[in-house]
């Protein structure tokens, strides 16, 4: 019983300091690439570090970013993303998202799919992401 309201309590108060909000996947084609965006809401008081991103659509799911060299541009993996106190951090095109590298189905604008967010001293959360064109 002691356990269950631990876990609850946890639950709750991961609700509070931690918000997912707008997640969406780019639309793809079976063995390409895609992307997660989303945004991440810090209620907190404390920054908040997401290490990883876990999705069985995909052979491999990296936290990257967007980053300029001169006249170039490209995408790197990153091993974090911290989100600052009382801030929005948000995942989007051109910027840092999470890269769906060779997608296992073609993914449809309408289907859904589980992803999972770990972040640092916090409990998995479990969403469920749409497929979406770019607003």
């Amino acid at each position: 019983m002691y356990l269950l309201i631990f876990v609850l309590s946890l639950l709750f108060l991961q609700q509070e300091q931690l918000q997912i909000e707008n997640a969406w996947i780019r639309p793809s084609s079976k063995g390409m690439n895609s992307a997660l965006y989303f945004d991440v809401k810090n209620n907190g008081d404390d920054p908040l570090t997401l290490y990883k991103v876990e999705s069985d659509v995909a052979k491999l799911v990296q936290i990257h970013e967007t980053y300029k060299n001169g006249d170039k541009m490209g995408m790197r993996k990153v091993e974090s993303v911290t989100i600052k106190p009382k801030s929005t951090f948000k995942f989007k095109p051109g910027r840092h998202h999470v890269m769906l590298i060779r997608v296992k189905e073609d993914l449809k604008v309408g289907s859904e799919y589980d992803a999972a967010f770990f972040f640092k001293n916090l409990p998995e959360i479990k969403i469920k992401v749409p497929v979406k064109k770019a607003n």
